[in-house]
């Protein structure tokens, strides 16, 4: 740090599980207090493992925390980090014997947040499936719409032929753009097939849908009773979408309703991997909190 050039961004990156035998929470804050220059932390191994305290201390900053699963990742991370970074500092000057003009990229907010929704539309949810848009609409209503802010997509499936993106990520830039997308939604019904589901909106990793790959954090919401009789492996199909970086949640509703069926509570904890990204309507409000943390950096 004392050799490079100042007046050039530079990135400091520190890879780790956060549990260091000394403190680095001097060093964090001389490397925090160098000029232009941002220092970000990319967590490795069972997140609920990982002391977020140091990385806090590391970075000084929540927003340049990245916490994921699977310590084979770290270099994906690494990767998108960079990008990141190099994207906002990337600037173009072009200079004639008169005038100097610079034009820079679109601002990165730090609140950026691709948040994909996939609902169970089959048969067996015919009773609840009304419930799970209310409870979508819930969680898109307490998080910051935006092309610079959250974008979302939804998925519906029942038979495998029936899945569908219903609309994509940059479709709508607006929270009641994309409550009325919501409101839309209708129910044809079917047999279930989550894993198609899963697989469907893992299309939204794609930039033309609208994904900010390096940027956004990426969150899919998969609401469902665990009940799936048709294509796709859904906890394979979870698996994928965690390798690609995708945080998974699953949400049950658990009031009692006329008709609906039990849950298959087994499945559901297949698909989002652990007790602590499983959730119900009764819990719903601790996802909402959860998944709202990447904008509230940009909220009144």
């Amino acid at each position: 740090m004392a050799q490079r050039n100042v007046s050039i961004p530079t990135l400091v990156m520190v890879v780790t599980d956060g549990r260091s035998a000394d403190d680095p929470k001097g060093p964090g804050q001389i490397l925090q207090a160098q000029p232009n220059t941002w220092v970000f932390a990319a967590a490795t191994g069972d997140p609920e493992k990982v002391d977020t305290r140091e990385l806090m201390d590391i970075t000084g900053n929540i927003n340049h925390i990245v916490m994921h699963r699977g310590r084979d990742l770290a270099t994906d991370i690494t990767r998108r980090l960079l990008r990141q970074a190099q994207d906002k500092c990337r600037t173009t000057t072009t200079t004639t014997t008169t005038t100097t003009t610079t034009t820079t990229t679109d601002p990165i907010t730090g609140c950026e947040l691709d948040l994909v929704l996939v609902l169970d539309f089959s048969t067996t949810t015919d009773p609840v499936y009304n419930s799970y848009k209310d409870l979508s609409k819930r969680l898109v209503s307490q998080l910051k719409i935006g092309p610079h802010y959250t974008q979302v997509a939804a998925v519906t499936f029942a038979t495998v032929g029936r899945t569908r993106v219903r609309f994509n990520l940059k479709k709508y830039q607006t929270q009641e753009e994309v409550l009325r997308g919501i409101d839309n939604l209708k129910s044809r019904g079917g047999t279930t097939a989550i894993g198609a589901g899963i697989e469907k909106a893992l299309t939204q990793l794609d930039e033309s849908e609208g994904a900010r790959p390096g940027i956004a954090t990426k969150v899919m919401v998969v609401f469902t009773d665990g009940w799936s009789n048709k294509g796709p492996d859904p906890e394979k199909r979870a698996r994928d979408a965690v390798s690609s970086g995708f945080e998974m949640y699953t949400v049950a509703y658990t009031a009692h309703t006329p008709g609906a069926v039990t849950l298959n509570n087994e499945t559901l904890s297949a698909i989002s991997g652990d007790v602590h990204h499983t959730f119900t309507d009764v819990t719903f409000q601790a996802l909402i909190d959860k998944i709202k943390q990447r904008n509230l950096p940009c909220m009144p």
